[in-house]
């Protein structure tokens, strides 16, 4: 079963005709907008009566060509998304689109959009394309989502200075290059690609966002000069080393986890600890955090021996609201759960304290309360459960340890 439009004013003329066996869409010949969004098409045709037109979505149709749209030159937004169509062309009327969106078709070149000026956003996901061109005469264009294509080499892109948003994800690009000219841009995107080296970038001064998730890369030196950067995306690579990101002091989120090859080191902190902005922290699956709860790996860095849960990393880090999955502060007032051995600050002061509660805190984790590191007054008492009943004499029990006879307030014989 198919389907066709006709325009609703004919359809009554023609009402005493005999149904046919394709469906018929009605719609007015003054609509500004029409979804036409599952409906089987399998060809563009009878839309010439759409003299007012502005927004067509012709989306998860069976469309194989463009073809029938030459008349609609008022549209400003086109979606030929989830077709089969193999080449872009008949759009050359169209001078009024800004939104074009042929992803997940059939397309193995970028051709004949050279009458398309006023085009801000461009999506050709998911389809054949081997080369970035034919967007020379795009001068307005913002917004460029080319993920999921063939394409080697970022080129060809020196006169669209207005981009500010260019998606590249999931393509075969080694190298970062070719984008000098874009003065605006604020987000680049360039996932599971096959980047070892973050090269051509440090003139991009407006950035705010890159994302470079699922490459080869090996340090996060080349980002020089980036001082507007607010999210960076390291995730699913082979770094060794973080560094040259302290100065980005907009720097909000920092995402490096699975990172499993190679980075051991706890030196992640000495950049991360200069981020005033930081708030969110992806660091899980990488060998020095693979320890549970991030407990004591060994190593010899300054950090480290703070770092014997991942309640210690979210106290090294008092700016950040969530660590991984763990929500760690209210993002509203930056207050933390409760980690402290402070608490026994005001414990110790009570003399007819019984029964204490605090299993499941973050200073309480490490097993048997061991010590985390933390430098408070208590802490290096604290290296098991049986130093905490210690340090208050007055109490019979401790979360699920009877620690002392009710009667007698004598403890076992471990105190």
């Amino acid at each position: 079963m198919s389907a066709t439009v006709e325009c609703v004013e004919e359809r009554k003329e023609e009402s005493a005709e005999p149904e046919q066996e394709e469906d018929v869409i009605e719609v007015d010949r003054d609509t500004l907008s029409l979804d036409l969004t599952r409906t089987r098409l399998k060809k563009i045709e009878g839309f010439e009566f759409l003299t007012k037109i502005k927004t067509l979505c012709l989306r998860w149709n069976l469309l194989k060509t463009i073809e029938g749209l030459h008349t609609l030159t008022t549209l400003t937004e086109l979606d030929l998304y989830d077709n089969q169509i193999e080449k872009i062309e008949n759009l050359s009327t169209l001078v009024n689109l800004e939104t074009l969106d042929l992803s997940f078709n059939r397309l193995s070149k970028i051709e004949n959009l050279e009458n398309l000026v006023n085009l801000k956003t461009l999506y050709l996901v998911h389809n054949k394309i081997t080369k970035i061109e034919g967007l020379e005469t795009l001068v307005n264009l913002e917004y460029l989502e080319l993920g999921d294509n063939r394409i080697k080499r970022i080129e060809n892109l020196d006169a669209n200075v207005n981009i500010v948003r260019l998606f590249l994800g999931a393509n075969q690009i080694r190298k970062i290059e070719n984008l000098e000219h874009l003065k605006k841009i604020e987000v680049l995107s360039l996932p599971a690609n096959a980047i070892t080296v973050v090269e051509g970038v440090s003139m991009l001064s407006t950035l705010r966002e890159i994302y470079l998730a699922q490459n080869g890369i090996q340090s996060t030196s080349g980002l020089e000069n980036l001082q507007n950067l607010e999210i960076l995306d390291f995730n699913y690579n082979r770094l060794h080393k973080v560094e040259g990101i302290r100065h980005f002091k907009k720097l909000t989120d920092f995402w490096a986890k699975h990172n499993k090859a190679s980075l051991e080191d706890w030196q992640v902190f000495d950049e991360l600890v200069e981020l005033p902005q930081l708030n969110l922290v992806y660091l899980e699956n990488n060998p020095f955090s693979e320890a549970q709860d991030y407990r004591y790996c060994g190593s010899r860095h300054k950090y480290a021996p703070q770092m014997l849960d991942r309640a210690k990393a979210i106290r090294l880090l008092p700016q950040i609201t969530r660590l991984d999955s763990t929500q760690c502060r209210d993002p509203a007032t930056l207050k933390a759960p409760l980690e402290d051995w402070q608490v026994f600050d005001e414990l110790v002061e009570l003399p007819q304290l019984n029964l204490v509660y605090l299993e499941n805190n973050p200073f309480s984790e490490a097993q048997d309360y061991r010590y985390c590191g933390s430098r408070h007054k208590y802490a290096p008492q604290m290296l098991d459960r049986a130093k905490a009943i210690r340090l208050l004499p007055q109490i019979t029990r401790l979360d699920s340890t009877q620690c002392r006879d009710p009667a007698t307030l004598k403890a076992p014989v471990f105190v």
